[in-house]
């Protein structure tokens, strides 16, 4: 099934069908559109809004990660550089709010990909799936989130908790693609009080340790 005839379907408003389709049939061109509408979402006031950033380094692999929220449009970057090639996509999704419970978040994804030696080629298009929720509790939080991509049929889910002031957390993290599988410890430390913080981690899979670090203004 095209993934125009499958968004037809969905209650979505009009405009945001529209951005959709043209996303999933426009390629390289909606990269573009997708950076741009980024920038326009960093330039607008923050509010209750929020920006992540993350990036870590194994010996084997370079990762990062950025996120912009702006009302229900949140816009997504990603980079992942390993033995052997790397991959960069983008997505633009729309929240819905499933009462107090969590939030669904769709829409299109497109991601480009290289060997070692070659340029970027291969665009693809996708639809991105989001399911999230957020629970303060008396020790700190808990989050959790779902995630999946039609690109490479891509799953990914994450289980984290915070510990209140002390500003430290831990996450278990699984990902697995047609080309990907990973299971992920990681301990993250906060700076100070502002929004950055520090990460030490282990992949289960690849058998190597990591580092790096996030700022998160949620």
């Amino acid at each position: 099934m095209r993934y125009s005839s499958y968004l037809s379907g969905m209650s979505l408003d009009g405009e945001f069908i529209r951005l959709i389709r043209r996303t999933c049939s426009r390629g390289r061109r909606a990269v573009a559109g997708l950076l741009c509408a980024m920038l326009a979402m960093i330039a607008r006031p923050a509010g209750a809004d929020g920006t992540f950033l993350q990036a870590d380094r194994s010996f084997s692999a370079f990762d990062a990660v950025a996120t912009v929220t702006r009302g229900r449009l949140s816009f997504g970057a990603s980079y992942n550089d390993y033995d052997g090639g790397a991959l960069a996509g983008t997505s633009l999704v729309y929240a819905f709010p499933i009462r107090d419970f969590a939030t669904l978040k769709a829409g299109p994804a497109i991601s480009i990909s290289r060997d070692d030696g070659d340029g970027f080629d291969d665009p693809q298009a996708g639809i991105k799936l989001v399911l999230d929720r957020y629970t303060p509790t008396s020790f700190g939080a808990v989050y959790l989130l779902g995630e999946f991509n039609s690109i490479e049929n891509a799953w990914f889910g994450l289980v984290q908790t915070s510990l209140g002031a002390s500003g430290f957390s831990f996450e278990v993290s699984r990902g697995f693609s047609d080309t990907y599988d990973e299971t992920t410890l990681a301990l993250n430390q906060r700076i100070g009080g502002g929004p950055g913080s520090l990460r030490l981690g282990y992949r289960f899979v690849a058998e190597e340790a990591f580092f790096g670090f996030s700022v998160n203004t949620f």
